[in-house]
């Protein structure tokens, strides 16, 4: 079945885009939580416009993004956490702590953008990954400290 899709489903498709999908998968997942719709003719129409609607807003979120990293640039964070003699943290630091202490520090993101391959353990200095668009990255340092 043709389906025109109104929502971004990761690994799926994005706004706008029309694809092949199984008859079930249509009507019982993607119909039922309005995620898309039939690929009708007056909806192929309507599905143009939603793509431009989404170049526009990728072209934005991209230019919000530049100015992010600029204000980023240099940045440190610190975080204060229990710790051992040996420097090794009780709990660990995670993408939620990451993304509250930026908060404290004016910068809201989400906590999908920032990756952490593994949590920090270790008191320190540890350099952070931020995907703050799909093709605009930028690197942050973390001081763990002890309390």
């Amino acid at each position: 079945m043709r389906v025109i899709f109104l929502q971004n489903i990761k690994g799926v498709a994005r706004i706008g885009d029309i694809k092949n999908v199984a008859d079930g998968y249509a009507r019982n997942f993607l119909f039922a939580k309005n995620l898309a719709r039939p690929a009708t003719a007056n909806a192929e129409k309507q599905a143009e416009v939603l793509r431009s609607k989404r170049e526009k807003q990728y072209e934005t979120s991209k230019e919000t993004a530049l100015e992010l990293v600029k204000k980023l640039e240099g940045m440190t964070i610190e975080i204060k956490e229990d710790t051992n003699e040996e420097g090794h943290l009780y709990g660990s630091i995670n993408e939620k702590k990451i993304a509250t202490a930026l908060k404290e520090q004016g910068v809201n993101l989400k906590e999908e953008n920032i990756n952490l391959p593994q949590h920090l353990k270790t008191a320190g200095e540890h350099e952070v990954e931020l995907e703050l668009h799909p093709e605009v990255k930028t690197k942050i340092n973390i001081l763990i400290s002890s309390k």
